[in-house]
């Protein structure tokens, strides 16, 4: 759905639902807001196969060998829980006064952020994670005198946006839209002012080659090349729930200006608090008109410890020129004249024979639309069959 300055009739039914939702939970508290919001993602996970499914092949991708199947499956239930959690006291805490969110919060890395704000501007690189409403408002509830900026895509429903924008600029955040040009967002910080930037996400062909968990992947260049050119410093923001309703926001220095240390910096965050990362998103998906196009920039000696995994379906196939240290090649038979429910059963044989599911699939290109709906949209490249 794409964003529209005029409200359709669907966009105001989905705010007269979302102020109706928000007015039912201003008059809960935020612990009870916390039990409910995990009670729906316990819920949630148990009904929405595709998403836990989708969950637990996300955490695979990251812990695949450092975690046990079971482990895996626990974790994903944590993070429906806790997804759940965060995101309904993210809705509930713009009710809360600042002195009340303060006892529900503390901070880790303040004196670094004073350190760092006096010698200029700095990029605040965050990931999807924890209570992301206070995140938001992390800097002004430090009391810090800093000009604080936010790098952010616009809600499609231009009602909803519009009370989310006034609530998120009251404390003097400035927002700074998606496509506001590179020049902006560098004037300010090299004014001294603070940038936060989300830079977990899948950037496609325009990010950098680079890897998250020790798999290659693109990685987004916006905040190292701001802090760059700005003459800034980079710093990771992140909350982290401590226990029910509890949180903790920290700041901690990125000593490298790189793409990579970011995506480092980061890691390191998704690693000690799990179950408070969005794995919702197809975080490490190929996609684009030549999806592994980005890994001819990749040498033996790129820092890739858990390649790719393609599996090829066509026979006669030839083998992609990329080594095995950076995306593995298998080949597997499958019959297409199954009816959907036998053939995703032998894709999860095929799932089950790597330490992963398959990044990719080379598949004829007759059957590519069929296997990509079964395959929880994994790419697909589609070639003929040798002669």
């Amino acid at each position: 759905m794409n964003r529209t300055s005029s409200p359709t009739i669907s966009h105001r039914l989905q705010f007269v639902l979302y102020r109706s939702f928000e007015g039912v939970l201003a008059l809960m508290s935020l612990e009870t807001s916390y039990k409910v919001g995990e009670f729906i993602g316990r819920i949630a996970h148990h009904l929405l196969k595709k998403r836990r499914d989708q969950v637990i092949r996300n955490i695979t991708y990251a812990f695949g060998d450092e975690k046990t199947a079971q482990e895996i499956y626990n974790l994903s239930r944590e993070v429906f829980e806790r997804c759940g959690a965060n995101l309904l006291c993210s809705l509930r805490t713009p009710f809360l006064n600042d002195e009340e969110i303060l006892k529900h919060l503390s901070f880790e890395g303040l004196d670094d952020l004073l350190i760092e704000a006096e010698k200029g501007g700095i990029v605040l690189v965050s990931p999807h994670m924890g209570n992301w409403e206070i995140l938001a408002q992390a800097v002004f509830l430090t009391k810090e005198k800093m000009a604080v900026g936010t790098h952010y895509r616009p809600l499609n429903n231009s009602l909803i946006n519009e009370i989310v924008e006034h609530r998120r600029t009251r404390r003097g955040l400035q927002l700074f839209p998606k496509h506001a040009s590179t020049h902006r967002l560098i004037s300010f910080v090299r004014d001294g002012g603070g940038m936060g930037i989300l830079a977990d996400q899948r950037v496609g062909s325009r990010g950098i080659a680079g890897t998250f968990f020790g798999r290659p992947t693109t990685l987004s260049p916006l905040p190292h090349l701001i802090a760059k050119r700005a003459k800034a410093q980079l710093m990771r923001l992140i909350c982290e729930t401590t226990s029910p309703c509890q949180w903790k926001v920290s700041f901690t220095p990125i000593t490298e200006i790189s793409a990579q240390a970011c995506a480092n910096s980061l890691e390191e965050a998704w690693r000690h608090s799990p179950a408070d990362v969005f794995w919702f998103e197809d975080r490490w998906r190929i996609q684009g008109k030549d999806p592994l196009k980005f890994l001819d920039k990749y040498t033996e000696h790129s820092g890739v410890t858990r390649p790719l995994r393609l599996v090829n379906l066509v026979g006669g196939a030839g083998a992609l020129p990329h080594p095995a240290s950076i995306i593995t090649q298998e080949n597997a038979t499958l019959d297409f004249s199954l009816d959907d429910a036998t053939l995703t059963q032998a894709l999860d044989e095929i799932k089950q024979r790597g330490p992963v599911a398959p990044d990719v699939y080379i598949c004829p290109p007759e059957h590519s639309a069929r296997l990509k709906k079964l395959s929880l949209k994994t790419q697909i490249l589609s070639v003929s069959a040798a002669p």
